[in-house]
């Protein structure tokens, strides 16, 4: 590789990133060929990641898969953790699982940490491999060490719930709280529960907030609808329900079932906003509609009592035996008693029986 090589391909970047130039593409592509004529490994890798992602030209994984093998071949250690990749999805290539092993471990021994999560990935999921999380945790030790915040996650992920490795929550919090501070939503959503929960630490609603706010402010989904239910029903040293309510029409908007369902609570008990039945009605409407039993059981009891709607035992009853057919013990409760007492429906001991059954069995398990 030559000095000219490697201004080529500085140019490149350059026009790349529009570094002290006007960003062009075009240009940029040029430039990196004439690198990549020099056998510039970098220039060959963004040439790779161009066809990639269609940047400047037409998406071609063929021609990008092309480029990063020969990238990788070259010795640069991105190619070839991005080959694996390619390799591992069968992206631009066929998915070869030895050529992914292949690839990932070149790059993961010369310390990569990119390519140790991948490689951890693979002993974890069995991939080309024996299934082997003893495996996967040592490569992703490494990677982790280095302080690559996915991989910190993941350990940490691993150490909260027990998988692959006996549940500890001092070293999930020691992981979570290393990833959680280089910014990864998903990290400071599970610190902020471990939190809310008291979960290996003191429980702090206050610690719990921050850490939820920052995955929030990252548009996390979870941690909205969690934000929005801690700041709806705990202490007093973080209840908020006006700002609860906002964060969960953020959430609803979205689809999120569970705040739909928290959301149609507080606008029929105004909680945080005016008392509104039609815009509860709505709400238990949206996620009844995608199957959440709770929205079902709150319309059943709706259109039972007559409120926000106009009384109607059979919509009621409709709405009971959705939530109920799911393992809803309230649901299924509530109907044991129409049935028995003949309210809204025929009275049917036997039905009645069935569904107090059904109950009992449901909160067994």
């Amino acid at each position: 590789m030559t000095d000219m090589a490697q201004s080529h391909y500085q140019l490149g970047m350059n026009y790349f990133l529009g570094k002290g130039v006007e960003k062009s593409f075009s240009a940029a592509m040029k430039w990196f060929r004439l690198a990549a004529q020099h056998r510039h490994p970098k220039a060959i890798f963004m040439l790779g990641r161009m066809y990639d992602k269609g940047t400047g030209t037409a998406e071609n994984p063929a021609e990008a898969a092309k480029y990063y093998l020969n990238s990788a071949e070259l010795g640069y250690v991105r190619a070839q953790n991005v080959i694996g990749q390619s390799y591992m999805k069968g992206r631009g290539v066929p998915a070869d699982y030895d050529q992914a092993l292949h690839w990932f471990r070149k790059a993961a021994e010369q310390n990569y940490s990119d390519a140790q999560y991948n490689l951890g990935l693979m002993y974890a999921k069995g991939h080309g491999v024996p299934k082997d999380f003893i495996e996967a945790k040592r490569w992703w030790g490494m990677a982790a060490e280095q302080g690559n915040p996915k991989v910190q996650f993941t350990l940490g992920h691993m150490y909260l719930v027990g998988k692959g490795v006996k549940k500890n929550y001092s070293k999930a919090l020691q992981w979570l709280r290393q990833a959680a501070e280089q910014g990864l939503p998903t990290a400071q959503f599970h610190l902020g529960m471990m939190y809310a929960r008291g979960n290996g630490v003191l429980q702090s609603y206050t610690e719990a907030r921050q850490w939820l706010q920052k995955a929030a402010e990252q548009n996390y989904l979870e941690a909205i609808y969690n934000l929005g239910k801690l700041l709806s029903s705990s202490s007093e040293e973080v209840r908020d329900p006006t700002s609860a309510v906002v964060l969960l029409k953020q959430a609803a908007t979205r689809g999120h079932q569970r705040s739909q369902v928290l959301l149609g609570q507080h606008f029929v008990k105004g909680i945080g906003t005016a008392q509104d039945y039609q815009l509860a009605y709505h709400w238990w409407m949206e996620a009844a509609n995608a199957g959440n039993a709770d929205a079902q059981y709150n319309l059943g009891i709706m259109y039972l009592n007559g409120k926000g709607v106009e009384k109607d035992s059979l919509e009621g009853k409709k709405w009971l035996t959705n939530a109920a057919d799911q393992g809803h013990t309230k649901a299924q409760y509530c109907l044991g008693v129409m049935y028995s007492t003949g309210k809204g429906v025929p009275q049917d001991m036997d039905e009645a029986f069935r569904w107090k059954e059904a109950a009992e069995f449901w909160e067994s398990l």
